[in-house]
C-alpha cells in the first residue's frame, strides 16, 4: 500500500478536525465567454456545498478559464479567508489519457487529468490533481480541489485555536501540548493571513 504524501495526511487531519464544517464544493456548470484577442476570459460558475447543499455563484475574469476560476472563488472566499490573497499558482498541465492498441488506433479515452501547483505565502508548492470525463472538467475541478484546501487549512487552524484555549482554561497540559503542536503543523499547510498570524502570536 503507498504511503500518504504529507499533504494527504494533512487532509485527512483537516476532515477529522472539521468533520461537518468541512468545505467540500463540487462544480455543476459553468459558462466561458473568451476573447481571444485580449487574452481576456470571463466565467460564471455554479458550485454546491456537499454537505449542505446550499448553492454557491461566482463570477470572475482571467487569462484563462482556469485564471478566471481561481480569481473568481477568491474573490468570493477571501473576505472570510484571507489567506487566499497570498497563494499563487505555480504550475497547470492538463492532459488527454489516451488508450486503444494498432487496430483500433488511439482515441481519447473518458478521462483527462489535470495538476495545478500552487504556492503559499512561505513558498511552499502544494500539488493537485484531478481526473474527469473532459479536460475542462479536470482543470476546474482541480482548481477548486486547491482552493477549498486552503480555505479548510485556515478553518482548521481557527478550530483548534478554539480547543485549545478550552484546555488552557482547563489547565490540561497535556492535551495543550497535542493541541499546539497539531497547530504548528497545520500553519505549514495553510497561507499567511492576518487572522492567522495573530492567532500564532498568542500561541
Amino acid at each position: 500500500m503507498a504511503r500518504m504524501s504529507k499533504q494527504d495526511e494533512m487532509l485527512a487531519k483537516m476532515r477529522e478536525i472539521l468533520q461537518e464544517d468541512y468545505l467540500h464544493l463540487s462544480v455543476k456548470t459553468y459558462t466561458v465567454t473568451e476573447n481571444l484577442s485580449e487574452h481576456r476570459c470571463q466565467l460564471s460558475c455554479e458550485l454546491v456545498h456537499e454537505s449542505t447543499q446550499e448553492m454557491m455563484r461566482i463570477q470572475g475574469e482571467g487569462v484563462g478559464t482556469i485564471d478566471a476560476l481561481f480569481n473568481a472563488m477568491r474573490d468570493r472566499l477571501a473576505a472570510d479567508y484571507p489567506s487566499l490573497h497570498s497563494i499563487q499558482f505555480s504550475q497547470f498541465e492538463i492532459k488527454g489519457l489516451i488508450e486503444g492498441g494498432e487496430e483500433s488506433g488511439p482515441r481519447t479515452s473518458a478521462q483527462a487529468e489535470a495538476t495545478v501547483g500552487i504556492l503559499n505565502s512561505e513558498g511552499r508548492e502544494f500539488i493537485f490533481k484531478a481526473l474527469a470525463p473532459s479536460i475542462s472538467h479536470a482543470g476546474i475541478q482541480a482548481t477548486v480541489e486547491a482552493t477549498e484546501y486552503f480555505v479548510n487549512s485556515e478553518r482548521t487552524f481557527l478550530k483548534l485555536h478554539e480547543i485549545l484555549q478550552h484546555y488552557r482554561k482547563e489547565n490540561r497540559a497535556e492535551l495543550v501540548r497535542k493541541y499546539t503542536t497539531l497547530m504548528s503543523e497545520v500553519v505549514e499547510n495553510t497561507s499567511y493571513s492576518e487572522v492567522v498570524e495573530r492567532v500564532r502570536e498568542q500561541m
